[in-house]
């Protein structure tokens, strides 16, 4: 590993333990005005969330994941009717990589905004964009 990706690994998570990002009343976690995240889904919890006005969503959990109530395919087909992009992008907990973070920068900036970012808890898709954003990768 770089001393750069330690470096900025470290400053993500000090990001994630010191801001306070505040749960709405639907379930997702606001990391900022263009992102939030969401922990376990469900299709009638992915379809609240749309309806609060979501352009774009990541889906950062595994399909195969044990636990996982809701394919990517299903959700791909709710947001398919509410006109909104799905992107699979699956990342290990514990295990994200810098390819995973620039990929992620990647679809941030080319994504309709705001995105909603979904793993099982919120803290995997939260870390891609704290350390995408301590890299200097997101262009707010």
């Amino acid at each position: 590993m770089t001393k750069r990706f330690i470096q900025s690994c470290a400053l993500s998570i000090a990001l994630i333990c010191s801001a306070a990002p505040v749960m709405a009343e639907n379930g997702s976690t606001a990391l900022s005005s263009a992102v939030s995240t969401a922990g376990q889904m469900n299709a009638d919890k992915f379809s609240g969330l749309l309806k609060q006005g979501f352009k774009s969503v990541i889906v950062n959990r595994p399909d195969d994941e044990t636990g996982n109530a809701v394919t990517v395919s299903e959700l791909r087909n709710i947001a398919e009717k509410a006109h909104v992009s799905v992107i699979y992008q699956p990342v290990t907990s514990g295990k994200i990589s810098q390819t995973d973070i620039a990929e992620f920068a990647k679809y941030y900036q080319e994504l309709p905004k705001p995105i909603l970012m979904i793993c099982r808890s919120g803290t995997r898709s939260a870390a891609l964009f704290n350390q995408a954003k301590a890299q200097g990768l997101l262009h707010e």
